[in-house]
């Protein structure tokens, strides 16, 4: 009978679908960068994803421009894909530039519960944010007394809400790329993450290095260089300057450590070429997946 009404009177069918959404909103993860607005949601329990290229100077650094024209996109992008925002709640995961994070250890550390705790203790973390003007998260581990503080300037953050806003759409939650890709790596890698691990990540041709000791971020670089060659050159140097300082502050020589690399498609398989599991430690991921792709598989929590 409904059928038959919506055939018509199709405005009918359109209401329909809002009250649906109304009863149950679709979750959509949107992942923005420079160049590309990737959408990903789930019908059916079949994953979907789809993909828009942007224009130049939409999206600069992270740092939505043109929010309206943005706003416009995102609305099409989703309706190409049948869906209207009504019906959906979006978790939005920050473009790499715009947060910084930092490992903090200790009795301190432990105590800190929210945002305004380590504002209120105002420790210098190095970072080209200012604690007063971003937003916190902070990411606890009580049994090691850790904590992790991820950072967002304010404004960087109400531009990409004002982007979403001009699209009629509802934010779900808000976090960092880079951090929800941690957790897919976790996540994947849970039992090699006992021993230290190097983990190489590319997004858009610039690469970054860290080295995580327990699971946990001891060390974030962005590199310098761009092709394999030199870049494999930077890693190493890097790599054995982080052993020295370990074995100067008298720890105990090093197991070998694991290496993953996360990459876009075009460098699957690439740094395995030349890679000595021997004498560096072994290869645990070449490129098998991008930056997005492990964000997208990462639970809700760290394992």
């Amino acid at each position: 009978m409904l059928a038959g009404l919506s055939d018509r009177f199709p405005a009918l069918e359109g209401w329909m679908r809002q009250v649906q959404a109304l009863l149950d909103p679709v979750r959509v993860v949107l992942v923005p960068s420079d160049d590309a607005l990737t959408l990903t949601w789930s019908l059916q329990g079949e994953p979907q994803v789809t993909s828009v290229p942007l224009p130049q100077d939409l999206v600069r650094a992270g740092v939505p421009l043109q929010r309206e024209v943005l706003g416009d996109t995102l609305a099409d992008l989703l309706l190409d894909q049948g869906l209207v925002a009504a019906q959906v709640e979006v978790e939005l995961l920050l473009p790499l530039p715009c947060c910084e994070w930092r490992r903090l250890q200790g009795a301190a550390a432990a105590t800190l519960s929210n945002g305004d705790d380590l504002r209120a203790l105002g420790p210098d973390l190095g970072w080209s944010l200012s604690l007063q003007e971003s937003y916190l998260d902070l990411v606890p581990d009580t049994r090691t007394k850790t904590v992790m503080v991820v950072g967002a300037e304010r404004m960087v953050l109400q531009a990409w809400l004002d982007t979403l806003a001009a699209a009629d759409l509802s934010v779900r939650r808000a976090e960092w790329l880079l951090c929800a890709a941690w957790r897919g790596l976790a996540c994947s890698h849970e039992q090699d993450l006992q021993q230290p691990l190097i983990w190489l990540v590319e997004q858009g041709g610039s690469w970054r290095l860290l080295l995580l000791e327990h699971g946990w971020p001891e060390l974030d670089v962005a590199l310098e260089a761009r092709d394999l060659a030199a870049l494999r050159v930077e890693v190493l140097g890097l790599v054995d300057a982080w052993r020295e300082q370990n074995c100067e502050k008298g720890s105990a020589v090093m197991d070998l450590p694991g290496w993953c690399v996360t990459a876009d498609a075009a460098w699957k398989g690439r740094w395995g070429e030349s890679h000595d599991a021997l004498k560096l430690g072994p290869l645990l991921g070449d490129a098998e997946m991008s930056l997005v792709e492990l964000a997208l598989m990462a639970p809700a929590e760290l394992p």
